[in-house]
């Protein structure tokens, strides 16, 4: 009953580091002014957030694994911490006194914690100064300590050398129990799953994380967001117009073969499901539709301030839309290298390839009859990859595709984009090269 958080409440853990302490520590002040501003529950807001940074940072503590929603508990507890850290503070500064009771619990807290609460404050803000620039470094010089809240308890696996084989692979069909999702110590969420792509972490934890996932935030197709943290992970900075998706979706793939049938999407389950959260991702991406914003007439003068920041956020989404119908089109055609367009139709199984693949041949030719460029770049990434993975081609077929090839090749002298037609340069000279593997078919 002791370690029951209902019947006993401390405000920190037990057994505390100094790293935890001068992360909550480091936070106090912004606690402190939130809580005097004019938005209501800001600071209520604030510390919960920390709390689930703390959470994922060093994980929940050893007497809340296995405790019903440990989590929201936990986080109420740090806002607890935070809330009465400042209360007494203030009150310190203003010479208030205490009841002996109130004192007593001071005293024993403090000793608890090895919070010196008898330090005195500094000149602007009353709290205790942090070194948080050492703890940061050493966060940064240590990636093992990074890379700690993304261990998951007793799935945790030991860290072997780049390029090892030995690694353990669970039976298929596995599902983490709700307690054990418990004793993942962190909260799952989108972004922490695009920091697993990124990282590069095993199928067997990466596919117990979006599977805990899929279970917590259910829905008609509780894999969308995964798909779009999948995303996120490839493009995420300024170089990735030149990064390979395909070892990324061989991270997803890998760990939607460990999916069991407890995981659906849009009607199908199991390791299948994620494939289907891939396809309909691609798919949708893979139509490009105008943009349907009115534009501000340029022989009347801007009425406003108004219209003005509504034009220029405007330009800032017709320019992230562009990006991203090029980088899906990347996306489609790494998938098409995978052969995960290829699988045999599940409702179909006879057949020798799904729709999916018929569907990208659709879009190759038919993008470059489009009207924005960004067709046109996206039309030649899936077509290159098209031409890589066909098999037992005709001679009709070699010469349906080096016809393509002329068209895309005079899209390509329309292109204004720098950046794009570099990229269709570079991807149309694959391609031509690519055919040429052709040339050995008999009429």
């Amino acid at each position: 009953m002791a370690s029951d958080p209902r019947v006993h409440k401390p405000r920190l853990p037990k057994v505390y580091t100094d790293q935890q302490l001068a992360f909550l520590k480091s936070n106090l002040a912004e606690f402190e002014r939130r809580s005097q501003g004019s938005i209501r529950g800001d600071a209520k807001k604030f510390a919960l957030e920390r709390a689930s940074e703390f959470i994922a940072r060093f994980g929940l503590p050893d007497e809340f694994i296995g405790i019903e929603e440990a989590e929201p508990r936990f986080r109420e507890q740090i806002y607890n911490w935070f809330k009465n850290t400042v209360g007494r503070t203030r009150r310190k500064l203003e010479g208030r006194p205490r009841s002996a009771k109130k004192s007593t619990e001071k005293v024993a807290q403090s000793n608890a914690l090895g919070w010196n609460a008898n330090v005195p404050p500094p000149a602007v803000i009353p709290y205790p100064t942090v070194d948080t620039t050492a703890t940061t470094a050493s966060q940064l010089v240590a990636p093992e300590t990074v890379a700690a809240p993304l261990s998951f308890g007793n799935l945790q696996a030991t860290a072997a050398p780049m390029g090892s084989a030995s690694i353990h692979t669970p039976t298929i069909g596995h599902t983490p129990s709700a307690s054990h999702s418990h004793a993942l110590g962190m909260p799952i969420t989108q972004s922490t799953i695009q920091d697993a792509f990124i990282r590069g972490l095993d199928a067997t934890n990466l596919a117990s994380m979006i599977q805990t996932f899929s279970l917590s935030n259910p829905s008609l197709t509780p894999l969308a967001p995964v798909i779009d943290a999948l995303y996120d992970s490839i493009f995420s900075d300024s170089n990735s117009l030149h990064r390979d998706p395909i070892p990324y979706l061989r991270r997803y793939l890998d760990a939607s073969n460990l999916f069991t049938h407890t995981v659906v999407h849009a009607g199908v389950s199991g390791p299948h499901a994620g494939l289907q959260a891939l396809e309909m991702q691609i798919r949708r991406h893979s139509m490009w539709v105008p943009n349907v914003y009115p534009r501000l007439s340029l022989t009347s003068p801007v009425s406003s301030n108004s219209s003005l920041t509504d034009e220029m956020q405007r330009i800032a989404c017709d320019r992230q839309r562009r990006k991203d119908h090029v980088q899906w089109a990347r996306i489609h055609a790494a998938a098409l290298e995978l052969g995960v367009l290829r699988m045999p139709s599940i409702s179909e199984p006879d057949r020798t390839f799904a729709s999916g693949r018929l569907f990208s041949d659709i879009i190759a030719k038919d993008s470059v009859w489009g009207n924005d460029e960004v067709e046109w770049v996206a039309g030649i990434c899936i077509l290159r990859a098209i031409i890589r993975t066909t098999t037992g081609a005709t001679r009709q077929q070699r010469d349906e595709y080096e016809e393509l090839l002329r068209r895309y090749e005079d899209r390509w002298k329309e292109i204004k984009d720098e950046t794009r037609q570099a990229l269709v340069t570079e991807v149309l000279l694959a391609a031509k090269e690519d055919l040429t593997r052709w040339d050995d078919i008999p009429r």
